[in-house]
């Protein structure tokens, strides 16, 4: 009998628990399109200066509008890097016509090769 009173008052609590209040009863937000669209617009250019960034600090190479605010020309330039391991890399950096194999390390760097190159003529950088 007393499971049977149980099951009976827990039948007749299940509906008033499910009732909640009606949705949709707050007041309106006033919120102009314009404010909306400015703060997209802010998120937009915060997205962009992010992902320029973050190009950067990878190594990336910048757009081609922000390429004539770099110097016009730099005698060191690094050709290719590598990582071999989780602290060591290898570069290959060239200065003027002097090819230079790196190996950067926690514990120092090494010059692995050291060759001249011939100059490239028409090269465009």
């Amino acid at each position: 009998m007393s499971r049977l009173r149980s099951l009976a008052l827990f039948v007749a609590a299940v509906p008033g628990a499910a009732e909640a209040q009606r949705l949709g009863t707050a007041p309106p937000a006033d919120v102009s399109l314009v404010r909306v669209f400015l703060a997209l617009l802010v998120c937009l250019i915060v997205a962009v200066l992010a992902l320029f960034l973050i190009r950067q600090r990878m190594g990336g190479r910048p757009p081609a509008l922000l390429m004539r605010l770099r110097a016009p020309s730099s005698r060191i330039r690094l050709v290719e890097s590598r990582r071999i391991g989780m602290q060591a890399e290898l570069c290959i950096a060239r200065c003027d016509d002097e090819e230079y194999l790196l190996l950067l390390a926690p514990s120092g760097s090494v010059m692995l090769r050291h060759e001249t190159v011939p100059a490239a003529g028409g090269e465009d950088e």
